[in-house]
Parts: structure tokens; C-alpha cells; sequence
């Protein structure tokens, strides 16, 4: 039972975090080949913030949203930013690597961390009571 609980949540947090990758990699992609720096480009990503939180806390948890789990989630995914600024900083700016490069490797560090911090925020910050979309997971 744990190990098909495991799966079904395995499977929907990566359906929402190719889907939030791949917005990620466009608006860092589409910046860099409108003359956008880097850091302007990783900032126009938090877009993505609000629904991915969203979909995350829902659909893939299973808990409801609550101001406390986003304020947690922000928290969380500023601090993936970081993760990301440096592995583009990196990239980018020390090895002149195009952004179609540099954001999908950006991308990939931070897959691991951000479900860690996804979890935690979701679960830390949130109720215990479960969404109405999905069978708790806990």
C-alpha cells in the first residue's frame, strides 16, 4: 500500500514539475533571446509561483492551500532561486554556455531540492485536512 501511495504522488509531483520546469526553461530561454540578463530572466520566473504551489498542495498532496503553506512554499522557492542563480551564473556567465544549455542543467539541480522543499512546505504549513481532489496521502 505505501509503495502504490509513494508512486501516485511520485507521479503527480513530476506531471506538475515537468509542467513547471518547462515554463521555467521558456521564460528563461524566450529572456535570454529578447537581450534579458540572467537575473532579470530568473526573476520573471516567480510567475510560475502561485499555481505551482497551487497544484502542488492540492492535486499532489492533497492537502488544502493555506497562507501559512505558501508563505512556506515562497520561502522555499526563493531558496531554489538560489540554486538556481548560481548553476546559471555558472553556466552562463563564468562558461559562456548558451541558455538552452544552461537552463535545462539549472533545471535538473534543483528537482531534487524543490520537492524536498515542496513537501516540507505543504505539510509544515498547511492543515492536515485533505483536498477534496485527491485520496490523503498521509
Amino acid at each position: 500500500m505505501l509503495t502504490a501511495l509513494f508512486n501516485r504522488t511520485s507521479a503527480r509531483y513530476l506531471a506538475v514539475g515537468a509542467i513547471c520546469a518547462a515554463a521555467n526553461n521558456v521564460i528563461m530561454i524566450a529572456g535570454d533571446a529578447a537581450g534579458m540578463h540572467y537575473w532579470a530572466a530568473v526573476l520573471l520566473t516567480f510567475l510560475v509561483v502561485p499555481p505551482s504551489y497551487m497544484a502542488h498542495a492540492l492535486w499532489v498532496f492533497g492537502v488544502r492551500i493555506s497562507w501559512a503553506a505558501f508563505a512556506h512554499y515562497v520561502a522555499g522557492t526563493i531558496s531554489s532561486f538560489g540554486v538556481m542563480v548560481l548553476t546559471i551564473g555558472l553556466l552562463r556567465g563564468v562558461l559562456s554556455l548558451p541558455m538552452v544549455a544552461a537552463a535545462p542543467i539549472a533545471t535538473v539541480a534543483m528537482v531534487l531540492y524543490n520537492y524536498l522543499m515542496t513537501r516540507w512546505a505543504v505539510y509544515r504549513g498547511g492543515s492536515r485536512q485533505t483536498s477534496p481532489f485527491v485520496e490523503p496521502t498521509v
